[in-house]
């Protein structure tokens, strides 16, 4: 049977030791869970969306409150506590006051709640809230989601592949156009049209050793899955950057990298490139991880280009 550690036998509360608190209060806990999250068991996850959910006041939140709100075990509360490196339910109880401390007494995960709708009410000086509050919530839902291992291997795939296409339409073309310039500059041979057709086009002389980036926030972008599936069947690898996991592109997706599950406002538009944007930066500093030596060299070699067309007009 699991157990929870002891409290002070001086006032009966909770002494967290120093290096935890050091620890807990370096990062915020909510932080933590997003980052843990996937590795949880389903009914860890279930504890972890309460607290994120937020609405509760840490101080006085009990372990019974909390088993009932997320309808699993006690025990199971304990183990999401142990499997967020903590001792038990204390100890989880200790990080989520520290995390409303370090908040200004704002409730950890949930906190106050913002409206991401534009209403006929809204005035302009909303809008840098609300604006930054739903790229906050759609990158924490990012860390939440996306999976390290489906990352590594998309690396790992790029690192290795001798060509790479870049397919995408309308806003995510943007995202799209980032990445091939990034990789380009690592010395990866990459290519973007905006022509969709010819991305197709150029999808039917792809083979094995090559991988082709579909990017579709909704995932049913008819040309973009025209173009994976097209690479696919060439025998290319295949990596999809969406933000749904059941959707029409995924079927051709040797690698998924699924940024969450929740909609957004004009998520065709506007906050749809926060996530695609983000994974691409994690794909650019993966590389650098994977290999410092090889890719270094590339973006120094290609980033002193510039320099050269400035000596070639002066002379």
């Amino acid at each position: 049977m699991l157990q929870d550690r002891k409290t002070s036998a001086v006032s009966g509360s909770f002494i967290l030791p120093k290096a935890k608190a050091e620890e807990i209060m370096g990062v915020p806990f909510s932080f933590k869970i997003r980052k843990k999250y996937r590795a949880l068991r389903f009914s860890e996850q279930k504890v972890a969306d309460i607290l994120l959910k937020g609405g509760y006041n840490p101080g006085e939140l009990t372990i019974e409150f909390l088993a009932n709100e997320a309808k699993v075990s006690q025990p199971t509360v304990i183990r999401f506590a142990q499997a967020m490196g903590l001792g038990g339910f204390r100890e989880l109880k200790t990080a989520l006051i520290a995390e409303e401390a370090l908040q200004g007494g704002k409730n950890p995960g949930g906190g106050e709640k913002i409206s991401y709708d534009v209403t006929p009410e809204d005035k302009l000086v909303d809008v840098p809230l609300k604006v930054i509050s739903t790229n906050i919530r759609q990158l924490e839902n990012t860390l939440k989601n996306l999976s390290v291992y489906e990352l590594m291997r998309a690396v790992q795939a790029l690192a290795g592949a001798k060509r790479v296409l870049l397919a995408a339409a309308e806003n995510s073309c943007a995202v799209a156009e980032d990445m091939a310039t990034k990789l380009i500059y690592m010395g990866i041979d990459a290519v973007f049209y905006q022509d969709v057709y010819r991305q197709s086009v150029f999808a039917c002389n792809l083979e094995e050793g090559d991988v082709a980036v579909g990017i579709s926030y909704t995932g049913v972008s008819e040309s973009t899955v025209n173009a994976v599936r097209i690479a696919k069947e060439a025998g290319a690898a295949t990596i999809v950057i969406t933000n749904y996991e059941n959707v029409l592109i995924n079927r051709y997706a040797d690698i998924l990298l699924c940024s969450g599950n929740e909609p957004f406002l004009y998520q065709n538009a506007i906050f749809s490139r926060c996530s695609q944007l983000a994974i691409v930066d994690m794909i650019y500093t993966g590389l650098l991880v994977l290999d410092y030596g090889r890719f270094s060299l590339n973006l120094e070699t290609r980033s002193m280009i510039p320099d050269l067309f400035v000596k070639e007009e002066e002379n």
